[in-house]
């Protein structure tokens, strides 16, 4: 597969400074990466991950746990839900959350911590500082609330900056990988004056439809404006009707209104699963020739699929400047047994991330991995051997992505970091009347209108 260099670009160009830390390889103070899985008292873990992904991602966290089970006694499944961030909050309000749970929204983890439903990190004996040093400062910080404690424990991170393409169709079409977003307009521009449909998108995603277009928005507003107007934004500094914002949706608008830019039209993206996005990409003839999604979405490649077929190119510049812009699962918890949090401490060190890692666990893992072919996560801690991966695009993913943690240089996708209402709610609501037809001044408008008070 064609070699990600361009990725070690990301370092240079995200958002915070170098990380605090401490010198010990462990995060915690309680045994983590012995494998225990037990407490003080010897009791073994018992209970139900509850998170967002289902089919074989779900399968591959239980092919994870399983193996965790087999080695530390412990009995613990996860179960996936479709509308994971609702219907936690429909346990919580109804007084019955579950145990562990781990969330792509870290903005919704402060609304349980403040009226005290989360146990915090400091609480459960973690050392904060070996914690930012080995998952970065940055990324612990969204789960600093009101009381100034941390209730967020990094899992695993992925990257969203990245466009995948059919390299045959490239080839044939003589096409060339696009350095600005203008460049990319006039690919697909050409693309379409030679019969290709240059893009495929897929906005359906159940309760949360319409998040991936906001993965657009933050990537062009990050570069179009800089880091720190992104940053201003998600905090609400400055609404979110701003002009700024307005222009990253006009530019937006310029690949997904464009004539006979998109697979099936705008209009009909919301009814396509994300999932079902890259699908196009694998036919032949090819129905698209693009797609940008997070580095995740190889998880819903086909399996059979030859390794040089699909590959990847940064999303571009704007106006000259770079970035690069991700998510990730962040652990929050219900209930401290001491067991429950060893099983946890356990879960982030780079041993049992190595399990996480890969069907196999690649060459290093001396557990194996999690028995289900063509699922991989990326790392949550930096020392987490990039070896554990079976493919060589999330070999060189995995050492970009623990150089950033090591450097505190992760930047995380801004609508996960907005109040629930706006950035799980009224945002993914614009991005579809967006795709619609909705000009983007209505479209933000109603979404600041939406932004809570205080």
């Amino acid at each position: 597969m064609r070699k990600l260099r361009w990725l070690v670009a990301f370092t240079a160009v995200l958002l915070i400074a170098a990380a605090c830390g401490g010198d010990d390889d462990t995060d915690g103070t309680t045994g983590e990466g012995e494998g225990g899985g037990t407490g003080a008292a010897g009791e073994a873990a018992a209970f139900t991950l509850a998170g967002a992904p289902r089919a074989a991602e779900a399968d591959a966290l239980n092919g994870f746990l399983a193996v965790y089970n087999e080695a530390t006694g412990s009995d613990i499944d996860y179960v996936g839900t479709a509308d994971f961030e609702v219907q936690l909050r429909v346990r919580v309000e109804g007084g019955d959350p579950p145990d562990i749970a781990f969330t792509p929204q870290p903005a919704s983890i402060c609304e349980f911590a403040d009226t005290g439903q989360l146990a915090s990190l400091e609480d459960m004996g973690f050392d904060i500082a070996e914690m930012e040093a080995n998952h970065s400062k940055f990324w612990m910080d969204l789960g600093v609330c009101e009381d100034g404690n941390h209730y967020g424990i990094p899992w695993f991170p992925n990257f969203k900056s990245v466009v995948f393409y059919n390299a045959p169709a490239f080839e044939a079409g003589g096409y060339e990988i696009p350095e600005t977003y203008d460049d990319m307009v006039a690919l697909s521009e050409q693309m379409v004056a030679d019969g290709q449909t240059p893009w495929c998108f897929g906005f359906e995603s159940g309760g949360a439809t319409g998040w991936p277009g906001t993965d657009w928005i933050e990537d062009i507003l990050l570069r179009q404006s800089g880091p720190d107007v992104y940053t201003q934004w998600y905090n609400h500094e400055i609404p979110f009707n701003d002009p700024a914002v307005v222009s990253a949706f006009d530019t937006f608008g310029e690949i997904l209104l464009g004539e006979g830019f998109v697979l099936g039209g705008a209009e009909n993206v919301s009814g396509i699963n994300f999932q079902d996005s890259p699908l196009p990409l694998f036919d032949e003839p090819p129905g698209c020739l693009m797609l940008k999604q997070g580095s995740f979405v190889t998880n819903f490649f086909p399996t059979d699929a030859a390794d040089d077929l699909i590959l990847t190119f940064p999303f571009p510049t704007v106006d000259g400047n770079g970035g690069a812009m991700g998510g990730g699962d962040t652990i929050i918890v219900f209930n401290d047994s001491p067991a429950n949090v060893q099983a946890i401490q356990d879960w982030i060190t780079p041993e049992w991330q190595c399990v996480l890692a890969s069907p196999s666990g690649g060459t290093a893992s001396e557990r194996g991995g999690h028995g289900i072919a063509g699922i991989e996560r990326l790392p949550g801690h930096k020392d987490v051997d990039p070896a554990c991966y079976e493919t060589e695009a999330s070999q060189q993913f995995a050492e970009v992505i623990t150089e950033a943690l090591e450097s505190n240089t992760f930047a995380f996708d801004a609508s996960d970091l907005m109040p629930s209402a706006v950035g799980q709610g009224s945002f993914w609501v614009g991005m579809v009347d967006f795709a619609s037809g909705t000009p983007a001044q209505e479209v933000v408008d109603a979404v600041e209108a939406s932004w809570p008070d205080g």
